[in-house]
């Protein structure tokens, strides 16, 4: 049974995590998609609870993840500290301190979060949980599902026939 979690954001223990070097060491990206991340609440890991919660730290120049919509969660970011630049399908808007910006699971929620200033980013990230997720990667083309404990990505223009080997 799912307890109580209680975590501050100033003492939670903090993991590096550095997407263009786990996912592609050798390539040259335009973007440091690099941060600092604390679980606080993991349903995807535990298996009980229905949002999962995170802290995230974005040095300067650094970004969340590649520009991006969810097609089967929702996401809520919560600004503790710093100024950041959210990429929308709106255009670029600055989110600061105080500031909660509502992620739908369609391409309106389509974001990427850039710290474009001189000083570290602090937010809180709480999304719903579900078993399976969509994702599209608008500037890319790329699509990834995941399902389980299934994680695979495509390339939008590689598109089969439903029955396709069937």
């Amino acid at each position: 049974m799912q307890d109580i979690i209680i975590r501050n954001v100033y003492t939670s223990a903090y993991e590096n995590v550095n997407l263009n070097q786990h996912y592609d060491p050798e390539g040259d990206h335009k973007r440091a998609f690099e941060f600092l991340k604390s679980n606080v609440a993991a349903p995807y890991r535990t298996g009980e609870g229905k949002l999962a919660v995170n802290f995230y730290t974005l040095e300067p120049g650094k970004s969340n993840y590649p520009y991006h919509q969810h097609f089967g969660k929702e996401e809520l970011f919560y600004i503790i500290s710093g100024v950041a630049t959210l990429k929308t399908p709106k255009g670029d808007i600055e989110v600061r301190e105080g500031d909660v910006v509502v992620l739908p699971a369609n391409e309106n929620g389509a974001h990427m979060l850039t710290n474009t200033s001189d000083t570290p980013v602090t937010y809180l990230d709480v999304d719903t949980q579900t078993p399976s997720d969509v994702i599209l990667y608008p500037d890319s083309g790329n699509v990834r599902i995941m399902a389980g404990g299934m994680q695979k990505s495509f390339k939008m223009d590689s598109e089969v026939n439903y029955l396709d080997g069937e």
